[in-house]
């Protein structure tokens, strides 16, 4: 066997004992929000957990779902929990959850979560602290 084809046998096995995926290449994965119905309200059990994931005020995600929602909502006092006051399908706050995470967390330009929200004049600003581009928001 000449030289070029020992190499390429031996890059054949190397290939072989890889795993298939290396690295996803997906670094934010928010919690999953752990939701319970008890009586006529709707539960998020880990919201304070996921409003860290997402380095967001909880008041603003609480805001936000509840606008969405339609139905008024109480933080208990350490912001751990946020409670609805209607029965909603989890499915929805998931859904709602998600929506918040593309437009208020996630830059449309590069895809990373590093973000903050900063106010100019009137206007809300996603300004994305990796890639640096400011993208205009619509108020909650």
């Amino acid at each position: 066997m000449s030289t070029r084809e020992e190499y390429l046998e031996m890059l054949r096995e190397a290939r072989e004992q890889l795993p298939m995926t290396i690295v996803s290449g997906e670094r934010f994965t928010p919690p999953k929000p752990i939701i319970a119905i008890e009586g006529r309200q709707t539960h998020v059990v880990n919201f304070k957990e996921i409003a860290n994931s997402l380095n967001r005020d909880p008041k603003l995600i609480a805001r936000y779902l509840s606008k969405e929602l339609g139905s008024p909502y109480f933080l208990t006092e350490d912001e751990r929990k946020l409670i609805l006051s209607r029965r909603i399908d989890p499915r929805q706050v998931e859904n709602r959850l998600d929506r918040f995470i593309r437009t208020y967390v996630i830059c449309p330009h590069c895809g990373r979560p590093d973000t903050v929200i900063v106010k100019v004049r009137r206007a809300w600003i996603l300004r994305c602290m990796a890639c640096g581009a400011e993208t205009p928001i619509p108020k909650i």
